[in-house]
């Protein structure tokens, strides 16, 4: 059997990944939150103590079960938050564990867990994009999507996605024609309201537009990514003038920053030439600072690095949309 039918990917499958990331960085923040305001209890008496990396091991064996178990999409949904906060709370003892002496405070361990989901970003972006789709993929898929049928009540949405997949598929295929009529023959209900989350989302979306649209922002954010560049080598730099060697998170800062730094200056260069060029530098900057120069900046400082992260991945949005807004005229 070939490896590319031994896993047939699930081209719906992005919100799922989603849902696994953002849940397991919830779950950290709330962990860590919850010690520090109870000032780190202990559950459990004398030699025993039951760590949270077990509840995290028990949400991600139900995660498992659920999808083991269960057919319906919203088992699935239900299976990837699940298993996000299993994950999140299992990951976040990975200080005890990397340790001789069992330390769960152990500094570079937010450095280690940034970078683990990092990569899982990373992986996730990579499914879906290493090959194109193939034929028995997106027949899969209407499948897929046409079976919600028996369970709940299928939508014009869903109509449209099994549709789309069906064409993309061999029409001599006896599994195509039989779908296609079957298709046909299906009831289609309207759209249903969108849900909490999907009406948070969109308006999420919406103010994001808003503030991107703006001309003043991309510039506040070109200056912004100058001054931080600027900022962080000159740190850097007076920490060497006073000390006789760095240490590696401060090396790294340094350098990556100075990476970062490089596309700055031709981004600002090409400015007066090509702004969609320009935007382009400045994205690779800011993902040389999210992907490199963020991971020493934990190591070195901890959960204090928290806010420089969030400021670049507004930047990386902000930046992203002038581009895609640039292309399309």
């Amino acid at each position: 059997m070939l490896f590319k039918d031994l896993l047939i990917r699930n081209i719906e499958a992005t919100s799922y990944r989603e849902n696994f990331l953002v849940s397991g960085v919830v779950s950290i923040f709330v962990i860590r939150i919850y010690l520090r305001l109870a000032h780190y209890p202990k559950i459990g008496s004398g030699e025993f103590h039951i760590a949270h990396l077990l509840w995290g091991g028990f949400f991600m064996m139900l995660a498992i079960l659920i999808l083991l178990s269960f057919l319906n999409e919203k088992a699935a949904i239900v299976s990837s938050i699940l298993g996000g906060i299993g994950f999140g709370a299992f990951i976040d003892e990975l200080g005890k564990f990397i340790t001789s002496n069992n330390n769960y405070f152990f500094q570079p361990t937010i450095a280690l867990i940034y970078i683990i989901f990092v990569l899982l970003y990373l992986i996730f972006r990579f499914i879906p994009r290493y090959r194109p789709y193939t034929q028995r993929e997106y027949l899969v898929n209407a499948i897929e999507m046409i079976k919600e049928s028996a369970i709940n009540d299928f939508d014009e949405e869903e109509e449209k996605k099994a549709a789309e997949f069906l064409e993309k598929c061999n029409p001599k295929n006896p599994i195509v024609k039989a779908l296609k009529s079957l298709l046909q023959q299906l009831e289609v209900e309207e759209n249903p309201p969108p849900g909490i989350f999907t009406i948070i989302r969109r308006e999420c979306r919406k103010q994001y537009y808003i503030i991107a649209k703006s001309g003043l922002v991309i510039n506040i954010v070109i200056i912004f990514l100058v001054i931080s560049t600027l900022l962080t080598i000159s740190q850097i730099a007076t920490l060497a003038m006073y000390r006789p060697s760095l240490t590696f998170s401060e090396l790294g800062q340094l350098y990556s920053s100075i990476l970062s730094g490089i596309f700055v200056v031709i981004g600002v260069f090409a400015l007066r030439f090509s702004r969609f060029e320009a935007y382009r530098f400045f994205r690779i900057s800011v993902l040389v600072t999210i992907l490199l120069t963020q991971f020493f900046v934990f190591m070195h400082t901890n959960w204090y690095g928290i806010t420089g992260f969030i400021t670049n991945i507004f930047a990386l949005f902000v930046i992203n949309y002038a581009m895609a807004r640039d292309r399309k005229k």
